[in-house]
């Protein structure tokens, strides 16, 4: 039978335990006092820079593999003695020359710059106190230069502004002009003209730029920061496309009613001069006249006149296109005054005259006028042309009432015509 221990004795297991649990608390406890000063004499040792000095001397003069590793480390002693021998050494050289090298020491090592300073002090004060004034007008004789310089920069930025403003607020030829004199002006021209390009506005450098010659315009371009000479391309082909677009549409409007096309360009406030220049230009001059006619604001049609023409003379070196548009302007506005005399003639007129006149034009018309533009396009005005404008602007009753009292033949042409689009 296996033997009862007497009541109240704790199990051998348990006694062990506990001491082996006690030992490890006590070996815990020894090693957090142990590693507890060395760290902070570590942490001292790197971030107290005399302290380290000392420590490598101590270390140093310890036996075997420690002492060999502190000795390739400056002590105390030995930086006190290169301190010395800079100071003595500075105190030697000319003043000029101790400046220039003790502004090196402090750009490279402060701590050492402010030690050689106090040595150089406490051997020779006055010519240290000359050394340190010299230092210190140094100094401030190149704050003054950087201040200066940048003082230059700013005028130089200012005045670069004032030309792009300058060049931006001329007429186009003109602006072409300055900016070729200006590359003409010396050998760094095209890098003068790209300075001031940097300030011009994107649309308006584009306007200019592609004016000039193409081996004048990429060497202003290769002259140009990354960033503009890349926004100005942009803006150039966005506005290649936008003039793409405007032909399209000028090839829809050169079919559309005169009357309807002033409406339809007037009510399109998106549409600028220049755009207006580029549609007035595609849909001909014959055509183009005949829609000026009927536009009341005679300074905008004198501006859109002007673009066209400065447009025609820059692209194109001459300007054959403005003269067409101005005698159909002025064939188109004298048949729509005609019209207007007529009408009101016509108001006041009795109804059975009115018809015996429109029988008689329609039956005894004379020989339509044809007038001829010098882009081969011909402007023809007939009795009909006539017979057409002044009926369109009567009331639908009265329109209903000539009609009615013509013979049939001539009614049914009649109406025929009526509805017919008027180009």
């Amino acid at each position: 039978m296996a033997e009862k221990k007497p009541a109240g004795q704790k199990p051998e297991s348990t006694e062990a335990s506990k001491k082996s649990k006690g030992k490890g608390g006590c070996l815990v406890i020894l090693l957090i006092l142990f590693l507890t000063p060395l760290l902070a004499l570590g942490t001292l040792y790197f971030l107290n820079k005399d302290f380290k000095l000392n420590v490598n001397g101590i270390m140093s003069n310890m036996p075997g593999v420690v002492g060999d590793y502190f000795e390739k480390f400056p002590t105390r002693a030995e930086e006190v003695e290169q301190i010395r021998m800079v100071s003595d050494y500075m105190l030697k050289l000319d003043a000029s020359r101790a400046v220039d090298k003790l502004l090196i020491l402090q750009k490279d090592d402060a701590r050492a710059y402010d030690d050689v300073i106090k040595d150089m002090l406490r051997i020779n004060p006055n010519k240290t106190k000359n050394i340190l004034e010299a230092i210190r007008e140094a100094t401030v004789n190149k704050d003054a230069l950087s201040n200066t310089v940048q003082g230059i920069s700013e005028e130089q930025a200012e005045d670069l502004k004032a030309k792009a403003a300058y060049i931006s607020g001329l007429p186009l030829t003109a602006a072409v002009t300055e900016v070729e004199a200006i590359i003409a002006d010396s050998i760094n021209g095209h890098k003068n003209a790209a300075e001031i390009f940097e300030f011009i506005e994107d649309d308006v450098a584009v306007s200019i730029l592609y004016q000039l010659s193409q081996v004048d315009r990429e060497k202003i371009f290769a002259a140009l920061s990354d960033e503009k000479a890349a926004s100005i391309r942009n803006a150039y082909s966005a506005n290649q496309r936008r003039i793409a677009d405007l032909v399209q549409i000028s090839d829809l409007y050169s079919s559309e009613n005169a009357s309807s096309l002033v409406d339809t360009i007037g009510n399109l406030s998106s549409y600028t001069i220049e755009d207006l220049a580029v549609i007035f230009k595609n849909i001909g001059p014959r055509k183009a006249g005949e829609v000026l006619a009927k536009v009341k604001d005679e300074t905008f049609v004198f501006d859109l006149i002007a673009k066209i023409k400065a447009n025609e003379l820059l692209n194109e070196g001459e300007d054959l296109l403005t003269p067409d548009i101005l005698k159909s302007l002025k064939i188109y506005r004298e048949f729509d005054d005609n019209v207007l005399e007529l009408i009101e003639v016509y108001q006041e007129m009795e109804m059975n005259k009115v018809v015996q006149i429109v029988r008689n034009m329609m039956l005894n018309a004379s020989p339509s006028k044809v007038y001829e533009l010098n882009n081969g396009e011909t402007i023809t005005i007939s009795d009909e042309d006539l017979i057409l404008e002044i009926l369109t602007s009567f009331p639908q009753e009265k329109i209903a009432s000539i009609l009615s009292a013509l013979d049939q033949t001539l009614s049914s042409e009649l109406t025929r015509k009526l509805a017919l689009p008027q180009n």
